[in-house]
């Protein structure tokens, strides 16, 4: 069974509960992760210095070959490192949460647990935060994972692509349109419209 992506409304259902409880840290995994693409390994990868450029939140993201996939294994020199902008309200979200841990300390993870200052969290705990905090907002946490947030992104770009496979291939980093194909949710009331829009 594939993972679920987040609606905007349930995107928007958990961003005011993570507000609302003051939890900055999971406001910003949450925009991070729905408006970068970045898979949760690579977002856990991340430190302070990664998004702080000494006097503000930095306008763009570039993650290193070492901590995306496959950029370990055998064939690491044939991934490259990847880049994004980073999107003014995913901007203002970090701005608060290094307000209140500082940016003085250059290995603190900018996901970090709250037992131990500065250590990144690890998977499991993401996806404790997103399936409680989808109780909590009353959203059904079947088929939701920590890639719920990757899906999220790809569905996004999709959408403002004007449904363009090969351009939203690209953003995400697949390596082959089949692939993203994959990622993408479809009605599946769409293609019968479709085929009796082309007979009409």
């Amino acid at each position: 069974m594939s993972v679920r992506p987040f609606t905007e409304p349930k995107f928007s259902l958990l961003s005011v509960h993570f507000s609302a409880v003051g939890k900055t840290r999971n406001l910003v995994l949450l925009k991070l992760g729905c408006g970068s693409g970045y898979r949760i390994s690579e977002l856990l990868a991340l430190r302070v210095p990664d998004v702080w450029t000494g006097t503000e939140v930095a306008r763009e993201l570039t993650i290193a070959r070492r901590n995306l996939k496959g950029g370990r294994g055998a064939y690491h020199r044939s991934v490259r490192g990847r880049w994004v902008p980073i999107a003014e309200p995913v901007r203002e979200a970090i701005r608060e949460p290094l307000a209140k841990v500082g940016s003085d300390n250059p290995d603190r993870a900018l996901f970090s647990t709250t037992q131990v200052h500065g250590e990144p969290m690890d998977r499991s705990a993401v996806f404790r935060v997103l399936t409680e905090s989808c109780r909590r907002c009353g959203i059904d946490t079947t088929r939701i994972s920590t890639h719920s947030l990757r899906k999220t992104f790809v569905g996004r770009i999709y959408k403002a692509s004007n449904h363009d496979l090969i351009a939203t291939q690209r953003i995400v980093g697949h390596t082959s349109p089949a692939t993203t194909a994959r990622y993408l949710e479809t009605d599946s009331a769409q293609p019968d419209l479709l085929m009796l829009a082309v007979a009409a």
